[in-house]
C-alpha cells in the first residue's frame, strides 16, 4: 500500500486537533508566546480545560496540591507544562471513538513512552518538553491505519501476538511501516519538522543523519518495551547500544544513576480516560 492510498481512504475520518494545540506546537522555539492568550483559548473549550485539568492532577504531574483552574495549572506548575498537557488533552481527546481500537492500552503506552522520552531528554542535555511530544506521538501511525483499513490493522496485531516483530510484519503487509504514516499525519496536523523526523526515523538507529529527537525516541522504546516486559534493571543497562548513547552524549552511568525513575516511567499506570 502507498501512504497516499492510506491517507485517502481515510479522508474525512481522520481527528483534527484543536487550533491551539497546533499554536502550541510551533511555539517550541519561541519566546513570544502570550500565556494569558493561550489560558484563555483553553478555557472557551470546556472538554479541553476538562481534560487539562484531569490530567494535570494525574501521577504524571500531580504534586502535593490539586490543580483546581488552568491558572493554578500556570503558577504550579509552569509554562512548559501547561503546553504538554494541552497538547497531550487535545490529541487524545481528538483521538477517541475509533472502532476495533484499544485506545486506553494505546494512550497508556504512549503516556510511558512521552513521560520516559522526557527523563532521556533531561539526562542528555536536550528539551524535555519537546522529547515529551515526540515519546506521545511515537506511534500515532497505528491510529491512521485503524482508521483507513481497519481489517490490514488487525492482521498486523494477529500477527505480533504470535511473536513477530511489529516493524517486519507492517512491511510485510503493508509495504511500509506505521512511522511513515504518523510522519505523514504530523505533517498533515502542521507540526514541527522536528517532530516529524523524530516519528519518521525512530526505528533507524543506525542511520547517522537521524536527528537527536529520533534517536532518543527509538531508545525509549526499547526502555519502555524492556521494562514492560518484566526485564531487570541490570539487563537492561547492559542492553542499550553504546553507539547510540555516545551519539546523544548520554553517559552510561547518567542512565544507571536515573534506572529506578525510568522504570517507573515506563509502568506507571493513570487513569486519564
Amino acid at each position: 500500500m502507498q501512504v497516499a492510498e492510506i491517507f485517502d481512504k481515510a479522508s474525512g475520518k481522520l481527528p483534527m486537533v484543536p487550533k491551539v494545540v497546533q499554536e502550541l506546537m510551533a511555539s517550541f522555539h519561541r519566546n513570544d508566546v502570550n500565556i494569558g492568550d493561550i489560558t484563555d483559548m483553553v478555557m472557551h473549550d470546556q472538554v479541553l480545560s476538562a481534560r487539562v485539568l484531569r490530567l494535570a492532577n494525574s501521577a504524571r504531574f500531580g504534586g502535593s496540591r490539586r490543580v483546581g483552574s488552568l491558572d493554578d495549572a500556570v503558577l504550579l506548575l509552569g509554562f512548559d507544562n501547561l503546553r504538554v498537557l494541552v497538547i497531550a488533552s487535545g490529541i487524545t481527546g481528538a483521538t477517541l471513538g475509533i472502532p476495533g481500537f484499544d485506545m486506553r492500552s494505546f494512550w497508556l503506552r504512549s503516556f510511558a513512552m512521552a513521560n520516559t522520552a522526557k527523563l532521556l531528554s533531561r539526562l542528555c542535555g536536550q528539551d524535555p518538553q519537546l522529547g515529551y511530544t515526540c515519546g506521545l506521538l511515537s506511534n500515532i501511525g497505528e491510529l491512521v491505519l485503524y482508521v483507513a483499513a481497519p481489517e490490514q490493522a488487525r492482521q498486523v496485531e494477529r500477527i505480533i501476538a504470535g511473536g513477530a516483530d511489529r516493524i517486519a510484519a507492517e512491511r510485510m503487509l503493508l509495504g511500509l511501516d506505521l512511522t511513515v504514516l504518523g510522519a505523514e499525519l504530523a505533517r498533515r496536523w502542521s507540526f514541527p519538522d522536528e517532530i516529524q523526523e523524530a516519528i519518521l526515523n525512530q526505528h533507524d538507529l543506525l542511520n547517522e543523519d537521524a536527528s537527536p529527537f529520533a534517536l532518543l525516541i527509538g531508545l525509549t522504546s526499547c526502555i519502555v518495551s524492556g521494562f514492560r516486559h518484566g526485564m531487570p534493571s541490570e539487563e537492561m543497562l547492559a542492553s542499550l547500544p553504546d553507539r547510540v548513547l555516545e551519539r546523544l552524549n548520554l553517559e552510561r552511568e547518567r542512565v544507571e544513576s536515573a534506572i529506578d525513575q525510568l522504570q517507573q516511567s515506563s509502568t506507571l499506570v493513570d487513569e486519564l480516560f
